[in-house]
């Protein structure tokens, strides 16, 4: 039964995904189609490493081929210093194809700390928040200058179980983010830093190793040079992701 439910509700949100594609291109907005995967291991009892490869194809109102794609290779360290209280520290590598438009390349630099609250009991426990705060060092090149940027972001974030009190083995889930970029400084290059973005979506865990996450994402983003210029993007994502311990791997030899 709840298989049926989880498999009719995915069903509509494609459909929904797909009418939503038609609608923006007849109106002349910009829909972001991304495929990513996230790969995670214990290093040590309370350390952790991951890394993540990012693809994602931009489409604008007439093009077929896509006007723009970005490609996104990171990776980085967590260590929880309590159960529900973590630091983080990552290096990434952004490249950004254009048609119109000189590329770019951006090394960035990032620390966090997260923090998982409130912490409930019970049928409450479903609407633990998950916040994250984050400072990113940004190196950016467009094939004519370099420039170094600084910026803040701030992510608010649940995962609602339908057939579960957790996101655990078996459980179909409905994964929601909104996030807050603000520059940190002056942004001379004007590349949009200043963001918000909205994400909702579904997903399933199908063992402790493997889940996977079908979602919607809208961006509002502000020039940070014209006040005046906004533009709003509409993101398509899928995202695979799998856990797996380094003594697994050395057992499993």
């Amino acid at each position: 039964m709840i298989l049926r439910v989880a498999t009719i509700f995915l069903t509509i949100i494609i459909l929904a995904l797909t009418s939503l594609g038609d609608a923006l291109a007849a109106e002349d907005q910009e829909l972001l189609y991304s495929l990513g995967y996230t790969f995670q291991t214990s290093l040590k009892e309370r350390l952790r490493g991951f890394a993540s490869t990012i693809y994602e194809q931009q489409y604008a109102a007439g093009e077929i081929f896509g006007t723009q794609n970005e490609l996104d290779i990171y990776g980085g360290v967590t260590f929880d210093l309590k159960e529900r209280i973590r630091i983080e520290g990552g290096l990434g590598y952004y490249y950004i194809h254009r048609d119109v438009a000189n590329n770019t390349h951006e090394l960035r630099l990032w620390q966090s700390g997260t923090l998982d609250w409130p912490e409930s009991l019970g049928l409450v426990r479903r609407f633990v928040i998950h916040h994250r705060f984050r400072i990113e060092e940004r190196f950016r090149n467009n094939q004519e200058n370099g420039s170094l940027a600084f910026r803040f972001r701030y992510r608010l974030a649940f995962a609602f179980p339908f057939n579960r009190y957790t996101v655990e083995p078996g459980a179909f889930y409905a994964p929601a983010k909104f996030e807050l970029y603000v520059p940190l400084g002056d942004d001379n290059e004007g590349l949009f830093s200043q963001q918000v973005r909205f994400t909702v979506g579904i997903g399933y865990v199908f063992n402790q190793d493997w889940k996977g996450e079908l979602r919607y994402a809208w961006q509002r983003s502000r020039d940070t040079i014209d006040q005046d210029l906004r533009l709003g993007n509409h993101f398509i994502e899928l995202r695979v992701s799998t856990s797996i311990r380094i003594k697994d791997l050395i057992k499993a030899r």
